[in-house]
């Protein structure tokens, strides 16, 4: 999935959860979007940096055992400052959705690496700015669905926007400086 479609799916997710659920009204869209993001936010820096020459693009940021330390963390952080876990698991399912939205289950080598293959999952060179942006084209030409979530992704915003109001004065502009989305009005 590309990086727009992780933030589309995910505000779309806690917008939904918040309407028709009552949970995560604390959740900061802001925050939330960058978790949705934060394993392509580490790995992709990774692949043209220190993993330069693996041919690879999935990393720890993609591992599931990295998943479960920041789980467990955010557990114990929470229960060591007598938080609710509430607050913090918003975030922690934004950054894990970002496993499923990748279907990470087809890259098993990164998934359990280096419990599984012993090496990160193969794909191509994505060692510079380019070769990234050129493995990106490939990957929407090769693979069709990721079409079909992109466009999927943009009917979920424009749901979002919508059920949000944000074209009304100010609401999007207070989403952007407070990461809280209100039913109320402007003023």
């Amino acid at each position: 999935m590309l990086p727009t479609a992780h933030l589309e799916f995910t505000w779309a997710a806690l917008n939904w959860l918040q309407r028709k659920a009552g949970l995560f009204d604390e959740a900061d869209y802001r925050g939330v979007a960058l978790a949705s993001m934060a394993p392509d936010l580490l790995d992709k820096p990774l692949a043209m940096t220190v993993y330069r020459h693996t041919d690879a693009a999935l990393f720890w940021g993609h591992n599931l055992w990295l998943h479960g330390l920041l789980w467990l963390g955010g557990w114990l952080w929470t229960r060591g400052r007598g938080r609710t876990f509430r607050r913090t698991a918003p975030y922690l399912l934004a950054f894990s959705g970002h496993l499923v939205a990748d279907r990470m289950w087809g890259f098993r080598e990164s998934l359990l690496y280096p419990f599984g293959a012993g090496y990160w999952h193969p794909w191509r060179h994505v060692g510079g700015p380019a070769a990234m942006l050129d493995a990106y084209r490939d990957v929407i030409r090769k693979t069709p669905l990721l079409i079909i979530f992109e466009s999927v992704g943009l009917l979920l915003l424009g749901w979002f926007i919508r059920d949000r109001k944000l074209t009304r004065r100010g609401r999007l502009a207070r989403l952007l400086r407070t990461g809280r989305v209100s039913d109320e009005e402007s003023p």
